[in-house]
């Protein structure tokens, strides 16, 4: 009565486990399809439809979100994703049994490989899976054909996980064939790639399980033990790392594993030990394989020791879930070693029956394909024949559309070459006669040019000497006018005539003066004399020459940057620009001030001037001829109209420059630089 309650307990929080859990996986569902429909990122939309995918593994509607991760995927010619889903469409008609789409499947991740131009780990998983579903169909040389050119292929692209998806392949198949040794070479390729790849346990015990079960058909019990002892490794690892793993299952599969190996080596003592460690896990069995091979390996240790009535029930239980020759063959054995001998002798006659008659079943098979695949071979030579011979006369038709061109193009340049040789005589003609044209016009102009240079050279001479004539009486007239000036006592009319009489000459003085400084230094055979110079004492020498021409009422200001800054330049032409530009001011400008100021501009490696007055101010449509020769603001104000074009020559010289601020509006503002020496 306890064991019934204890039993309906168990029943009752299973039930209710199973409950939560299927509450868990649909909140989680409707968790993933609410943040589906808020997000048009196709990327994003690929990672929910391949979790959706897991929750409903094997469902319709897992296909339906495969196949809409596909298509997102293809919106953005994301080839690994679309391969991805590929693999996931071959898994789940893998496991519904359907050959036929897995074959459909499998030809669509080859026609993306090769519109693409590359092959990913997914596609191998693909055809890998193609190659398994064709050998459990029973079409072991169709599989074993695909599989190594698909081997090749992953080896030639340095693909990993193509490499290991196929030797696992390769192994399975080989070791349906009888070829035990061959698969566990090409499953132990796989398992050493596996173990430079972090968390892929499940895979790794997965290719573990086929390398023993050979292993321990061909007698390598060494390695069989090493390798069993790394998959229980392999399985804690798995089982710390996924909650839903059936650790139990596959741990008593290793101790059967464990079982069977000492069964063969006779040592009942140690399968005995193996066999307590699997009996706590005996109610995990989920697995129709696992079950087989456990009971298999019992029966082979109950016939070990002698307890041939277990051995009978247990190998019963075997044939009841598969019938293999060498079950049969171990019954047999268990009946003789009982003392059964007609039985065993039966059994065995029906082994080796069964054997044989499976032995034709796969050769008749392998030589049907072995034929299919020869013709399939033949008919893909003679299409690789028919291309060929395609190609070449796609070539010969090529080579003869070139020689037509080439043909048509050496003509054309003929032509052209001819065209261009007549052209070219006609133009070497045409510029033989300009070339004579050009040297008689520059004869010409070399003619005329000494000219102009002899008239100017006389100019300059006649300027200079007529200054020089006019310049002596001048003097004169104004030594004599200040005579007259002192011994002229102040309110006699004569010293206002002697006033008017000095003021004029010394215009006409700096008008002979100005047209003296212009011709010399036009004609460079002024020669400047550079010395260091204080640049305060200099300007200030400047203002004290110009003072006397101040209107009474102005201020004359002075700025300096540095009263310490010293200048290499030539003191009397830097004094006249100064002046100049200061006297120009001191005519313009009836109150407020005039400022002299520089600043230095080592940056820049000059020196700026400035003068600013608050006069009248230059009007804008003279602003950009104020600095030609005989150019005046004012035609009733004294003044030659040369001084400004003098300031230019000369700042020239001094690798400067005079400028019109024309942002200044109170008045006028002249900028000169003056370049400091590097």
């Amino acid at each position: 009565m306890k064991t019934n309650i204890t039993i309906i307990l168990f029943l009752c929080c299973y039930c209710q486990m199973l409950l939560a859990n299927e509450n868990f996986l649909k909140q989680r569902q409707d968790s993933l399809c609410a943040a589906l429909g808020k997000t048009t990122n196709p990327k994003n939309r690929i990672e929910l439809l391949k979790k959706l995918h897991e929750i409903k593994l094997d469902t319709p509607a897992s296909l339906k979100w495969i196949q809409e991760a596909r298509t997102e995927a293809r919106k953005i010619n994301l080839q690994e994703e679309e391969d991805w889903t590929i693999r996931a469409l071959t898994i789940y008609y893998y496991n519904a049994g359907k050959l036929d789409s897995v074959i459909h499947y499998a030809a669509q991740a080859d026609s993306l490989a090769k519109e693409m131009g590359t092959r990913t780990k997914y596609y191998y998983e693909t055809q890998a899976v193609l190659c398994q579903n064709l050998l459990w169909a029973g079409q072991q040389e169709k599989a074993s054909d695909i599989a190594i050119r698909q081997f090749k292929q992953a080896k030639k692209d340095n693909n990993t996980g193509g490499i290991i998806s196929l030797s696992e392949t390769l192994g399975l198949i080989n070791q349906q064939v009888g070829q035990d040794s061959i698969a566990v070479t090409y499953m132990t390729e796989g398992l050493e790639l596996l173990a430079g790849i972090s968390g892929k346990y499940g895979r790794a015990i997965q290719i573990l399980n086929s390398i023993i079960e050979s292993e321990l058909r061909l007698q390598r019990f060494e390695d069989s033990r090493k390798h069993i002892k790394l998959l229980q490794e392999y399985l804690i690892k798995r089982k710390e790392s996924t909650a839903s793993f059936s650790y139990g299952c596959y741990y008593l599969l290793s101790e059967a594993y464990y079982i069977n190996l000492n069964v063969q080596l006779k040592n009942a003592a140690e399968a005995h030990k193996h066999y307590l460690l699997a009996q706590p896990y005996e109610k995990d069995i989920d697995d129709d394989f696992v079950k087989h091979f456990y009971e298999y390996s019992l029966a082979a240790y109950y016939k070990l020791t002698g307890q041939f009535a277990q051995a009978l029930d247990m190998i019963d239980r075997v044939l009841a879930i598969k019938v293999t020759p060498e079950a049969m063959k171990l019954k047999a054995e268990i009946l003789f070693d009982k003392g059964d001998t007609r039985e065993a002798a039966i059994l065995y006659r029906k082994a080796l029956e069964e054997n044989e008659s499976r032995n034709v079943e796969t050769f008749i098979r392998q030589i049907s394909e072995l034929r299919a695949i020869h013709d399939m071979n033949q008919l893909e030579l003679e299409v690789k024949e028919l291309r060929v011979k395609e190609l070449e006369l796609e070539a010969k038709q090529l080579q003869l559309k070139w020689t037509i061109a080439l043909a048509t193009l050496f003509f054309f340049i003929l032509i052209l070459g001819s065209v261009i040789y007549s052209h070219t005589n006609k133009l070497k003609n045409e510029l033989q006669k300009d070339k004579q044209a050009l040297l008689s016009s520059e004869e010409a102009l070399r003619i005329a040019r000494d000219h102009a240079e002899e008239s100017d050279r006389l100019k300059s001479l006649f300027l200079s000497n007529m200054s020089h004539e006019i310049r002596t009486p001048l003097n004169a007239i104004v030594g004599f006018a200040q005579l007259l000036d002192i011994e002229t006592e102040e309110g006699d009319e004569r010293k206002e005539y002697t006033k008017i009489i000095m003021d004029n000459s010394a215009l006409l003085l700096n008008l002979v003066n100005d047209i003296l400084d212009i011709s010399r230094l036009e004609s460079e055979r002024y020669r400047f004399s550079f010395a260091e110079e204080n640049l305060a004492e200099c300007c200030r020498g400047a203002l004290t020459s110009t003072e006397h021409r101040v209107k009474p009422g102005v201020e004359l200001r002075f700025s300096p940057e540095s009263e310490d800054f010293v200048l290499n330049t030539d003191k009397l032409r830097l004094q006249q620009v100064l002046i100049n530009l200061i006297g120009n001011a001191a005519k313009f400008t009836t109150d407020g001030f005039i400022e002299l100021a520089y600043t230095v501009d080592k940056a820049k490696g000059l020196v700026r001037f400035t003068v600013t007055d608050t006069g009248c101010g230059i009007p804008a449509e003279k602003q950009d001829t104020i600095f030609e020769r005989f150019e005046k603001l004012n035609e009733h104000v004294q003044g030659t109209g040369l001084g400004l074009s003098i300031c230019r020559i000369i700042a020239e010289r001094f690798e400067g420059e005079v400028t019109l601020d024309k942002k200044y509006a109170d008045g006028a503002r002249f900028i000169f630089t003056h370049a400091l020496p590097l």
